[in-house]
């Protein structure tokens, strides 16, 4: 057997890397990774900030946005002009005069949170009674304990129109108007008809169930009604109206995700309680705009505090402070915001925070 051996040359034999080159190596290659993570990075924290205040955004202009309704169509009774004959039973304990006798706005002041005034948010729990306004209206029996200290909170009242066809009318029984058909109006609601010529209206509530084919204001019910046996104080023809009487407040609670929320309840006879109507609603402060003249021009914008007749509201001005659901911010800070003259402290926290403010005419009181 022959073996032979060939002796590579200098310029034939293979060759690695050196240490240092390696070092270099892995040196660059951290470089590009730590700059590819600094992107990622970058770009997720971006999307994080925009999609959490997308999310306050769309709270802040749907919240806005029922307010406003409710605020201009407060005291809406149709055509007529002043207020319908009050046919409830005043005497009943469930008869309560800022639900059935306001006109269309009545709102309530937190402590320490009027014009100029400082208030640092400490708690987000509901608790306490330190709510008053210039009439000394007493909070709703509903809505008592559910609203978060430092929040001020309104209600409107008025009426929405009926999807009910009058028939027969005026006729037999004089306490009843007969519809076409079944009313499908539970039993219970307050309702409110209003003369075809706007002469006049009836404030009742309705006593028979949804599956009567008239309008009853009989007796029973809660609050009731006085004198149910006997007639309406108007004269109502088949062209009358008929509108469903509303009276809806709007708090600051304690959602079910367990951050701040704006609530809705309707406070008039047949509410089904609170209804959730966007999270992170952190703080809300409002101002009436107050008509001392017969132009029906707001001269003034005052804390609920300061107004002495509820009837000379004719604007509404309501700040509210939302914040984002994610802790977004790099450094836990508390930082200060002016919402309709009142400076609110929010707690420290990694939390965006955005304010939505709106002044709103209640239409049936300007001319």
């Amino acid at each position: 057997m022959n073996v032979s051996f060939k002796i590579l040359g200098p310029e034939q034999r293979q060759s690695g890397l050196s240490l240092v080159e390696l070092m270099i190596a892995l040196a660059l290659g951290l470089v590009l990774t730590l700059g590819v993570v600094q992107i990622f990075l970058g770009s997720s924290q971006t999307y994080r900030l925009s999609d959490a205040l997308g999310k306050v955004q769309e709270n802040v202009r749907f919240s806005l946005g029922t307010l406003q309704y409710d605020a201009r169509m407060a005291g809406h009774f149709g055509c007529l002009i002043g207020e319908p004959f009050n046919q409830l039973d005043q005497t009943d304990s469930a008869y309560d005069p800022t639900i059935y006798e306001n006109g269309a706005v009545i709102g309530w002041e937190a402590a320490n949170t009027g014009l100029g005034d400082e208030f640092t948010i400490t708690t987000l729990e509901a608790s306490g009674t330190a709510w008053s306004n210039g009439t000394g209206d007493a909070i709703p029996a509903d809505i008592q304990g559910q609203i978060i200290p430092g929040t001020d909170f309104l209600v409107f009242s008025g009426a929405q129109l009926a999807d009910v066809d009058l028939t027969g009318n005026p006729g037999p029984p004089a306490n009843a108007l007969t519809t076409n058909g079944n009313s499908n109006i539970n039993q219970g609601t307050i309702l409110t008809v209003i003369a075809s010529d706007c002469s006049g209206g009836d404030l009742f509530q309705k006593s028979n169930a949804a599956s009567s084919s008239s309008l009853a204001k009989g007796s029973g019910g809660s609050p009731g009604n006085i004198n149910p046996s006997g007639g309406f104080a108007g004269d109502y023809d088949d062209d009358a109206k008929v509108y469903v009487f509303t009276s809806t407040a709007y708090f600051i609670g304690e959602g079910a995700s367990g951050e701040p929320a704006l609530f809705r309840e309707r406070l008039d006879a047949g509410a089904t309680g609170a209804v959730e109507l966007a999270e992170g609603v952190e703080n809300m402060q409002i101002l009436y705009g107050v008509a001392a003249g017969v132009d029906r021009a707001a001269d003034r914008y005052v804390t609920a505090a300061n107004v002495s007749n509820w009837d000379q509201v004719v604007s509404v001005r309501m700040a509210l402070l939302f914040r984002t659901g994610d802790r977004i911010v790099d450094e836990e800070t508390a930082r200060a915001f002016n919402l309709a003259g009142t400076e609110i402290t929010t707690q420290s926290d990694r939390r965006s925070r955005v304010i939505g403010l709106s002044t709103v005419g209640i239409r049936n009181r300007l001319e």
